[in-house]
């Protein structure tokens, strides 16, 4: 068994780049089967509600989707908050490309992982590689650098995914969109 891993290729303020980047890439990928999975870690009074007005219906079943809310152990929750607000973990799992815009918006200022499971990349004959369709993935970080989002920014970042002795799968795939990998590749999923 082994991971993806994972390369930034953009970083961006303007959160509309940073979707049609991510555009541009799923275009060049094989999307049979693709599903998104959304995680973030708010306040359980000043975000959690955002997620429930959007996404609340997804709890039962029968929805367009799945959402689960995770409470954390007080030791779990790393980043300063206030004792009123427990942080909370939320996961949206959607079939398909998901609800793109409504999960910007319902994010707002806070850390969110979008992350799409695709079915694969294409073969790049020119480099010797053929189709790779066990470590695809596109993920847009928003609010943060690092591809969990524990490192808040104003930034959003969008990773592209390989295997993880394939730099050069992400370095052309980058190419093709107009992008470049700008930082190392880290341990994906």
């Amino acid at each position: 068994m082994s991971n993806s891993w994972a390369y930034p290729v953009l970083h961006t303020v303007d959160v509309d780049r940073a979707l049609g980047a991510l555009d541009r890439l799923l275009e060049i990928a094989d999307l049979r089967d693709v599903f998104l999975r959304a995680c973030a870690r708010v306040g359980r009074v000043s975000g959690l509600p955002r997620y429930l007005d959007a996404f609340g219906h997804w709890t039962g079943a029968g929805g367009p989707g799945e959402m689960a809310v995770h409470d954390l152990s007080p030791l779990a929750e790393v980043a300063p908050h206030d004792p009123a607000d427990p942080l909370v973990d939320v996961d949206l799992h959607v079939s398909g490309l998901g609800p793109v815009a409504e999960l910007v918006r319902v994010a707002g200022p806070d850390p969110a992982c979008l992350t799409w499971n695709i079915w694969g990349w294409p073969e790049v004959p020119e480099l010797g590689l053929g189709p790779d369709v066990k470590h695809g993935y596109v993920g847009l970080t928003l609010n943060a650098m690092d591809l969990w989002g524990d490192q808040p920014a104003d930034v959003h970042t969008v990773f592209l995914h390989t295997r993880r002795h394939e730099p050069q799968r992400a370095e052309w795939l980058a190419g093709r969109v107009g992008l470049t990998v700008v930082g190392p590749g880290e341990m994906g999923f």
